[in-house]
């Protein structure tokens, strides 16, 4: 299951890049995450790893994420792995002072049985990524704010 959006948000772009960068960050502005932290140390580079606490349906699934692609500023790809699914996420930061473009695309796939249900979970899907994006211009919102 693909996702791809676009959206665009008052904040200066190498913040927007920095907050999202370190995904610990991300069950700030996910409402889908209820749990994040980052597993190595140091600041996020290729091969730093994550591990997000997703609820869906109301189950907790578990996930590790490792960056596969970093270029400061601009880009981060991230490779995340559960029991359940796994997810190839790409997040592309563009824009000028005081505005932020972020180009969010991500993979979902099902594992194993579960497969079968992909059809059936696909608006599910967009939903909980578009109410992710709206958390995530919401926290920028606050954070430019500040």
């Amino acid at each position: 299951m693909r996702y791809a959006r676009e959206i665009e948000v008052v904040a200066e772009p190498g913040a927007a890049f920095a907050y999202l960068a370190d995904f610990e960050n991300s069950a700030e502005w996910d409402p889908g995450i209820v749990e994040a932290r980052r597993l190595s140390e140091g600041p996020t580079a290729v091969g730093s790893r994550f591990e997000l606490i997703a609820l869906f349906r109301g189950k907790r699934q578990r996930f590790e994420y490792v960056v596969t692609e970093y270029d400061e500023g601009r880009k981060i790809a991230l490779h995340g792995r559960g029991e359940k699914a796994r997810s190839d996420d790409v997040i592309t930061v563009g824009g000028t002072a005081g505005r932020t473009r972020i180009a969010y695309e991500a993979d979902l796939r099902l594992r194993g049985l579960y497969r079968l249900a992909e059809p059936f979970l696909r608006s599910t899907f967009v939903r909980m990524g578009d109410d992710a994006l709206e958390g995530l211009a919401t926290a920028l919102g606050r954070r430019a704010e500040a």
